[in-house]
């Protein structure tokens, strides 16, 4: 029966069997996780001792105290039935001493209060006694589900003097050998001495850590004393970065907090893996008169800077022998992936992108291995289109006959320097090839595909067309297309600077010309290249052709009497009667050449370049892991081309 009158129903969620688990995550399954939790709860209560009792055997009682600031019965309940308790926000990021006249800074671990949790990782119920202004708090925590994910229950209250914590439970799954716990504990706290863990009455001592750690004695030059540096290699990463780092001693006392401070952004970065599993300790007796009064670094002298900066340079050396096996499995990885780009590039940007990769991991060792990889990718095609032309212009002077003078050159050269006129003259090798597989092939379209390469290689039709100040000239190549009015041209929305005919593509290009003042007063030079369809004979007739347009030019008005225009016109032959060069005048002349021999004239002269320098430089890749990926074999090399597709 509907009476008209709404009801509500408060609904309240409940915490399935599975949520503990979730929420917990490893601190309550990896027994290694979770005893390194609980003693970092006794370091964040400002602990000096921590004591543990841990069983022989499964089943059997443990218990973990410490001499920390403890916690009176209305701050147990508020902090232990919180579930994401920020600690942070309650009592900041340093931690309390119980005794205030101590001075030493410490850094807690925790943050959202998980870490108290740790104990169900070995029962699903435990006991808590806590004392603190005079009273002794009695609790036990047990795990649940439904309405609460654990319970918690007062069993008592005594008195009881001074402060601390003890937690305790008998052992019913996770059971780790006492040596286990042992080697986990003084790989995590033993970089501060005066934080003592105590197993089974026992002192964990990092003498007694054998097998874990390497001991160095390091020369500090004009000083008298050495200095200890002992690293420790935690084998297992360890959950907090802080526990980790370069710890300085003086006295068997710590100076300062241990961190990554220094060392940083070099090779590790304390959000790395490598990070958590590294611990340096410096010993630097020699350094007592340089502590501050309250031991939280070392005063600002000469001295000390400089025994500081000494010791990081070696541990940043120290530092780089231990990741190179990391960091070369990664840069090799990378690399890799974009060796199809690789391959196509000359020897010194391989050996660039090398040392690019060596830098950015360094420099940068957090970053991804998708980014590093986009990043390698981007940097090789930059490589694949890069020009150089400086030091060229003193050999593109030489003819093939005065090749012999090189070595007098190269004398005045660094091998950085030989190597960047490698690196061009490479990739002109592989522009002329491109252009030999194209320019006597009748289906290439000249306009599309040799004009734009011819563009790129200008040096091929002599050294004084060497360098980038001869580019395409648009309104010279206005002048030439008027020339053909009533003719077919076309007009390409890319590249407007070219004059297209069915049979014909033409370029124009210019250099500029420089008064006394070193400014721009005119066009010095003029090159035409004119390339005919494949297959094509020049004949007097094209000669004549050519030489028209190069007069056009000249009596535009754009260029001045004094302006030289040199054209150029290729086919695949020549008509004997047409092989001679045309002249007008001092300033104009018309060349034709054979698509073949300007080829192979470039392509002598380069080679000849390349071998000569090698010899005198004996150059060759340096980066080991780019000959090694060149090195590695791929299907084209077992099956044949077609196959292979």
């Amino acid at each position: 029966m509907n009476t008209g009158v709404s009801q509500t129903t408060l609904l309240q969620p409940r915490f399935g069997e599975g949520f503990f688990d979730d929420y917990a995550g490893r601190l309550i399954s990896d027994p290694q996780v979770a005893i390194v939790e609980l003693v970092a709860n006794c370091w964040d209560a400002g602990a000096r001792k921590v004591e543990i009792l841990w069983p022989m055997e499964k089943s059997g009682h443990f218990e973990i105290g410490d001499d920390g600031t403890g916690m009176t019965k209305e701050e147990f309940e508020s902090i232990w039935t919180e579930l994401n308790y920020n600690r942070l926000k309650s009592q900041g990021l340093s931690v309390n001493f119980p005794d205030s006249y101590i001075k030493t800074k410490r850094t807690a671990y925790g943050r959202n209060g998980k870490g108290r949790h740790s104990l169900f990782c070995f029962a699903d119920e435990y006991n808590v006694e806590t004392w603190r202004n005079k009273y002794d708090s009695i609790f036990q925590v047990k795990r649940s589900h439904g309405e609460t994910p654990y319970e918690i229950k007062f069993i008592n209250q005594v008195l009881k003097d001074g402060h601390g914590t003890k937690i305790s439970c008998n052992i019913t799954k996770n059971y780790m050998e006492e040596n286990d716990v042992r080697d986990i504990l003084g790989s995590k706290f033993i970089t501060d001495p005066s934080f003592e863990i105590y197993l089974n009455k026992h002192k964990i001592d990092l003498l007694d850590l054998k097998g874990l750690w390497e001991e160095e004695v390091y020369d500090i030059p004009d000083e008298v004393e050495k200095v200890r540096i002992l690293r420790l290699d935690s084998k297992k990463t360890g959950r907090i970065s802080k526990q980790h780092g370069v710890a300085w001693w003086v006295n068997k006392r710590l100076v300062g907090e241990h961190s990554w401070k220094g060392i940083e952004g070099a090779y590790l970065d304390g959000r790395t893996s490598e990070a958590k599993r590294y611990t340096f300790i410096v010993e630097a007796d020699l350094l007592r008169d340089e502590v501050k009064p309250d031991w939280t670094g070392f005063r600002e002298t000469h001295r000390a800077e400089r025994i500081v900066e000494n010791v990081n340079s070696y541990l940043l050396e120290s530092i780089k022998i231990l990741m190179q096996d990391i960091r070369r499995s990664t840069k090799i990885l990378v690399l890799s992936e974009h060796k199809d780009t690789i391959k196509q590039l000359t020897d010194l940007s391989k050996d660039q992108i090398g040392k690019f990769v060596d830098d950015i991991q360094m420099k940068c060792p957090t970053m991804t291995h998708k980014d590093l990889s986009n990043t390698i990718g981007i940097l090789a095609k930059l490589e694949h289109s890069r020009r150089g032309y400086g030091l060229l212009q003193q050999l593109t002077y030489l003819s093939p006959n005065d090749l012999d003078s090189l070595s007098e050159i190269l004398r005045d050269w660094s091998i950085t320097d030989a190597r960047k006129v490698l690196d061009e003259l490479q990739w002109r090798l592989k522009l002329i090839e491109k252009i030999e597989s194209l320019a006597d092939d009748p289906d290439t379209n000249e306009l599309h595909e040799l004009q734009p390469l011819f563009e790129a290689g200008l040096w091929i039709f002599g050294p004084e067309f060497e360098g980038i100040r001869f580019m395409s000239n648009k309104s010279l190549s206005t002048i030439v297309r008027e020339f053909f009015k009533g003719r077919t041209v076309e007009h390409p929305l890319r590249r407007p600077d070219f004059i297209a005919l069915p049979d014909t593509s033409i370029g124009v290009y210019s250099g500029d010309d420089f008064g006394e003042n070193g400014e721009v007063c005119g066009i010095d030079k003029v090159l035409i290249v004119e390339l005919k369809k494949g297959g094509s004979k020049i004949t007097q007739n094209e000669k004549r052709q050519t030489m028209d347009y190069a007069l056009e030019i000249k009596t535009s008005g754009n260029i001045t009497q004094n302006t030289r225009i040199t054209s150029y016109v290729l086919g695949t032959s020549i008509d004997l009667a047409a092989n001679q060069v045309s002249k007008e005048g001092d300033t104009i002349e018309v060349i034709p050449r054979p698509y073949s021999t300007i080829l192979r004239q470039a392509h002598a002269r380069t080679f000849n370049l390349i071998s000569k320098i090698r010899d005198i430089k004996k150059i060759m890749v340096n980066d080991n892991e780019i000959k090694e990926i060149m090195s590695q074999p791929e299907l084209t090399d077992f099956l044949g081309k077609e196959q292979a597709l």
